[in-house]
């Protein structure tokens, strides 16, 4: 007789390495999410597009899209840890950490928690968007500024975190 292994939730905390202030989300999902799940589920609740490639490094591996391989496989308790690139060349590093273990549920994937808004994908990293923020605050060229929020949007507010925008993006999944 062959045994299932038992489908759990996994609560997630994501966070946005050297960012400051930390950009972070809190997530839930089954265990049995495959590296493909994650990935889209990670980026979904951070605010990326899930269009560009991803690394995870976890159990001292390197793991890569189409590997087979589940999240129960990489974290088994409380406090486990891994490392999800989003967009490597542009070095979007994220820690996520194993919150909680809880039964099954069937509202997942989704957020819980989170603070401050993700970085537009055009940014060359953490620094960049750093830079950006400087840039766009900056009273010197006034027609430099707008063009940045032109690309930005001008309802950009990179201190706002939209949970329910969050969990639409993921219910779209």
């Amino acid at each position: 007789m062959t045994t299932h292994p038992t489908v759990e939730t996994f609560c997630l905390h994501v966070e946005l390495l050297d960012s400051d202030p930390p950009i972070w989300r809190q997530v839930c999902l089954q265990s049995d999410a495959s590296l493909e799940a994650l990935h889209r589920v990670l980026s979904a609740a951070m605010g990326w597009s899930g269009e560009s490639d991803y690394v995870i490094k976890g159990q001292g591996q390197v793991l890569k899209s189409g590997e087979e391989r589940t999240l129960a496989t990489l974290l088994s308790e409380p406090g486990d840890r891994l490392i999800y690139t989003y967009a490597p060349a542009q070095g979007w590093l994220h820690k996520v950490t194993l919150e909680s273990i809880g039964a099954a549920q069937d509202s997942v994937p989704r957020c819980t928690a989170g603070e401050y808004q993700c970085p537009p994908e055009f940014c060359q990293g953490v620094w960049d968007y750093v830079d950006l923020l400087d840039r766009l605050s900056d009273s010197g060229d006034p027609d430099e500024v707008d063009a940045l929020w032109q690309k930005v949007g001008y309802d950009f507010d990179p201190e706002y975190f939209d949970l329910t925008a969050a969990n639409q993006r993921l219910q779209d999944l």
